[in-house]
Parts: structure tokens; sequence; C-alpha cells
């Protein structure tokens, strides 16, 4: 998981509202003035955009005859904003406009005027997407239909146009958006064009039918009782060879998006070589998880540890914060991915260290494990900001300050002087995340907001995985929630969604916390949960834990094995596609759970 928008100048994820005017250039010279400034007025009278302006998360480009919208605080602002825009053109029907919604990469610049901008694929793909429309339509591309697709409110509103090409050859899988009142039902131009130049095709299609479909209902009836399935199988050998090289692959890119500061940069592909704290943790977990000889790169890995205590920060508040050092705030999160790091190069079979530099991370662990005791509130949970109120315990929070004792727990090289310290912590966060449990939903970022209704699987998929980590070292803490716990692993065997879902559909929906942090104008963000890694990570894990019936157990690999089946065509590259590192050091996370535990039953 990530904030979004970590860094000034680097990749970061947009969320794009593409508009403009119909018929523009035909407009004499003052009316195109008059259409553009009444546009510009609903604009700035938009609640999404003031809401957007004040904490500092969009970005508003001039395109002569309309604009874009970047924002980079909730997915669905840019539409949210479509909505009550057409809603307030319907008072000025002289203006014409449509518009294109994309969520995708963009990075900061500076442009010809010296100004701070935004450019990327992210915006032309919205202004593509935008091009495709005709006056009065809200186009989506299929990323943000998806994203909205997992709340019910916005399904009744989605309308599948399927593929069309748009410039340069490029094919677009658009989604129309509209209601009783906004947007425009009828199929755009370009749609209406493709349906023409197939009518030929399907007359074609039409005539073969009437030749071949009797002859597929006789050989379906002599061949039905051994009709292969839906889905296209292969043995799952062939998937674990795959991820077992995805993996080599993606454990080389984390050294060479290794900074000359020994940080890791945000985007492997990127020319940008601004370096992050977090993803940093994430990379160096999930390399160090995965059985692959480090041999050649253990200089860059120390590089990397002392980059990361290079920006650890003593004052306010002992961690890690978001943005280096232009935030006041440290991150329960981010120290939990570094010292959770720091404890896995001493576990290493490889030498990372000399006798005094172990002592010395040995120090630094503790130090951290000392601060996330601190950062636990009285109900037993963990805040993102030390001195937040309780009514901030968030869930990602807590499940990762609770891996970190677990990790600390087991580890070789820290549990002789762990003892038993942090057991009443451990016990405490456990029980915490189990009263949490809102059943048949699972879990949610902040269970102190009420009327949350959305689902998030990357989320619950993790917080299992972590639960599933601490019932190996104190069970008994599960006595008092058992039920809760059997019921959530039950309620995630029973998910069958995740049969449907590609590995890049991920849990990016509303912001995970109150707007902002308390007191602060500091915005929290819109957090990413990985679904993919960690449910192939808990599904691994419940495949072999003797403590479930052999139903279970079966029911765990099985499900595992159809996930793998859906994303056949996807494994290979959707990491590399996303271009993003924390995505890349979760993924290799996960994958290194599931293949240590095929190589020898270990599982990290």
């Amino acid at each position: 998981m990530s904030f979004e928008n970590s860094l000034s100048g680097s990749m970061k994820l947009a969320h794009v509202l593409f508009m403009d005017i119909v018929s523009y250039s035909k407009l004499a010279i003052d009316e195109q003035a008059s259409v553009l400034h009444t546009l510009q007025e609903l604009v700035r009278d938009s609640t999404e955009v003031a809401k957007a302006r004040k904490i500092d998360q969009l970005t508003s480009i001039p395109t002569g005859d309309g604009m874009a919208l970047v924002f980079f605080n909730d997915p669905t602002a840019p539409v949210k904003c479509a909505l009550e825009i057409s809603k307030a053109l319907k008072s000025h029907p002289e203006i014409q406009i449509r518009m294109g919604i994309h969520s995708g990469p963009v990075n900061q610049i500076i442009d010809v005027n010296e100004r701070t901008n935004v450019a990327g694929s992210g915006i032309n793909m919205a202004q593509r997407v935008m091009d495709s429309g005709d006056a009065g339509h809200i186009l989506l591309s299929k990323r943000v239909a998806e994203d909205l697709n997992q709340y019910s409110r916005w399904q009744p509103l989605l309308h599948d146009l399927n593929e069309v090409e748009v410039k340069h050859a490029v094919k677009v899988h658009l989604f129309n958006l509209y209601t009783d009142e906004v947007g425009n039902p009828a199929p755009p131009g370009t749609v209406k064009k493709r349906k023409k130049q197939a009518v030929t095709p399907w007359l074609i299609a039409a005539v073969l039918a009437l030749v071949i479909i009797p002859i597929a209902i006789v050989v379906f009836l002599k061949t039905r009782a051994t009709s292969p399935p839906s889905r296209a199988s292969k043995p799952e050998t062939e998937y674990r060879a795959l991820l077992q090289r995805k993996a080599g692959s993606w454990a080389d890119t984390v050294f060479a998006a290794q900074g000359a500061d020994g940080g890791i940069k945000m985007a492997p592909s990127s020319a940008d070589a601004t370096t992050q704290v977090w993803q940093s943790a994430q990379c160096l977990v999930g390399v160090l998880s995965l059985d692959k000889n480090l041999e050649a790169n253990l200089p860059k890995l120390k590089n990397a540890f002392n980059y990361l205590e290079g920006q650890h920060r003593t004052e306010p508040v002992e961690g890690w914060n978001l943005y280096s050092n232009a935030s006041p705030f440290t991150i329960t999160e981010i120290g939990s991915w570094v010292t959770l790091a720091n404890i896995r190069s001493l576990d290493s079979k490889y030498a990372i260290w000399n006798e005094q530099e172990r002592q010395d991370v040995s120090k630094r662990v503790m130090r951290d494990l000392d601060e996330t005791i601190r950062r636990q509130d009285s109900s037993g949970g963990w805040r993102p900001i030390r001195d937040e109120g309780a009514e901030y315990t968030r869930t990602y929070s807590t499940a990762m300050a609770l891996w970190v004792l677990i990790e600390a727990k087991t580890s070789h090289a820290i549990s002789n002087r762990f003892v038993n310290r942090y057991d009443e912590h451990i016990r405490k966060g456990i029980n915490w995340l189990l009263r949490t449990y809102a059943n048949g939903q699972g879990w949610v970022p902040n269970p102190n907001r009420s009327g949350q209704r959305e689902h998030f699987e990357g989320l619950t998929a993790q917080v299992l995985y972590v639960l599933s980590r601490a019932a190996d070292v104190d069970a008994f803490a599960f006595i008092k929630n058992d039920s809760v716990y059997r019921t959530a692993r039950q309620d995630f065997l029973k998910n069958k969604q995740f049969v449907d879902w590609s590995v890049d559909a991920n849990d990016s929906h509303l912001p995970d916390a109150d707007q902002r942090f308390v007191g602060t104008e500091f915005h929290a963000e819109g957090s990413t949960f990985l679904w993919f890694p960690w449910t192939l990570a808990e599904l691994t894990r419940l495949a072999k834990d003797t403590s479930m019936p052999e139903s279970d157990r079966q029911a765990a690999a099985q499900l595992r094995l159809e996930i793998f089946n859906q994303n056949a065509d996807k494994l290979e590259n959707y990491v590399e596609t996303a271009n993003l590192m924390y995505m890349l050091g979760e993924n290799l996370y996960g994958v290194s759970v599931y293949l240590n535990d095929a190589r020898n039953g270990a599982t990290p």
C-alpha cells in the first residue's frame, strides 16, 4: 500500500477530468470569451474543485477551448465534479461541452512560463476519452469505471460502450455515465460509426451461423461429458515457474531503480531520480524475502539501509515522514516497513553487516519497536500519527504495527532481546482487529467512520495475513474473538469475486481517513491496497493451515489456481505496466510467500 501523490516532481497517480466546448471554433471571438468565462466560473463554484484546492490537491490546465482538472485526492472527485458542472450547465443551454475521465500517471514539470504544471499519459488518455464523445457526454475509461463499479451508488450510472479506436489507432474501452438529469444517454458518434462498419461482418457471421450452429450442437451433444472448463486452465507448476522468473526480474529492477542516495526511485523507468523511504523499505522487504542470490548486490543493499537511517527523524516525533523533510509528521506504517526491512536484514543468510554494524542495526530495531508501542492507543489499535485522537485509529496502521511486533518475536536476531516484552501489545492489537471486522464486508480503513459500505479486499487480505502470522506466535490471544476470526476466514474463502478480478484491479477508493490529519492542513490522502499479493499470501497460508478443515485447505488452493487462470495473460507484465515501485515491492513479497512455501513449506 502506498499513499498516492507522495513527492513533488515525481510520478503520481492522477484522476483527470478533461472537458472542451463543442463547436468552439465556430463561435465569434466575443462569444468564445463569454462561454469560456461562464464555464470557468461554474468550475470554480464546484464543491469538488473547492475541496481539492483547499488541500492543494488539484492542478488546473487551460486548453484553449476547455480545460483539464487534475485531482490527486480522490478517484471519484472528477466524476462528482463532472456531474456538478453538467447540472449547472442546464441553466446555460448555449454552452455544450463533452467530458472524459481517466486515472493514470502524471509527472510534475516546469512549463514554458516557469510555472509548476503536470503532463503524462494520464492526461493524454483522458483527452482521448473525451475526444470520443459528443455534446453532453461524460465518458469514462475502463479503469475509472472499474473503480466506480465497486460502489452500489455508481453501478446504475455506468453503461459499457466496449472498445473504440481513437487517435493513432489506439483502442480505448469506454463507459458512458449519465443519470436521469445529466449526461447524454445516446451512444457517441464514434460508437455508432463502429457499429455501422460492423454490419457486413455480422451479416457474414449470421449466414455462417446457419451452417455452423447445427453442426456445433451435434458435436456438443457428443462431447459435453468431456467439455473443458470455460476458463483456460494450466498446471499450477507453470504459474509457479512464471512467478519465479518474474520475482527474480523484479528484484533486479529494485537495484536498477536505486538512486545515488541509496533510496529507491518512485518509478523504475522514470528519468526523475527522486527517492522515497516508504517504497524503498517495501522493496527491501520484498527482496530479502525472496530466495535469490544477493551476493553481488550486498553493497547496494547496505547503501539502501543507510539511506533509510539517514532519513530517520527524532523531532518532534521519532520515525519517518511521508514527504522526506517537508512534513512535520512521522507515519506509523512507514516506520513499520522500515523496521521490517531492518529485521529481515539481520535474519538474512547473507552477511549484509559486519559485527559492529549488526549491533547498530539491532539497536535501531529496538528503538523503533519502542516507538511502535508508544503509538498504540488504549483501544489496542494504532494511528498514523502518534498524537492523534483514538477516533483516527486505522486498520492499516494497526496491521502494519502488529506485523512488526510479530516479526520481532519470531526473528532469530531479535527474539532473544524481545522475550515477552511486547506480548501484551500484540494481544491488544489482535483483539482490536478482530473487534473491528464487519461480517460480510471485511475490514475498512477507518472503522470509526460511520456509513462505510465499500469492500476493501486488498486491506482485508493483508489483515488476515497478519492475523495468521499472529496466530503462530500467540494462539491464546484469539480465544476471546475466535468465532470472529473463523468467520473472517470463511468469508474470505467464499469471496468468488476474486475469480473474476484482474491482478491490476486494486482497492483505490475513497480516502482511508478523514480528509485531513486532525488539527492540520496535511491531507491524509487516498490509499491504494493491492489485493493480489496479499490474497496470494493469505491463500498460501490457508492452504497449509492444519487448524483448518481439509475442505477449506483444498478450497484455498483451488481459489488460488482459479485466480492464476483468470489472470494467465496478465501475470507476465502487470507489475511492469504499472511502473510503480511500491507495487513491485508488495507483489515481490506476496509472490515470495507463495514461492517459499512451494519450495520448503516455510512461509515468510
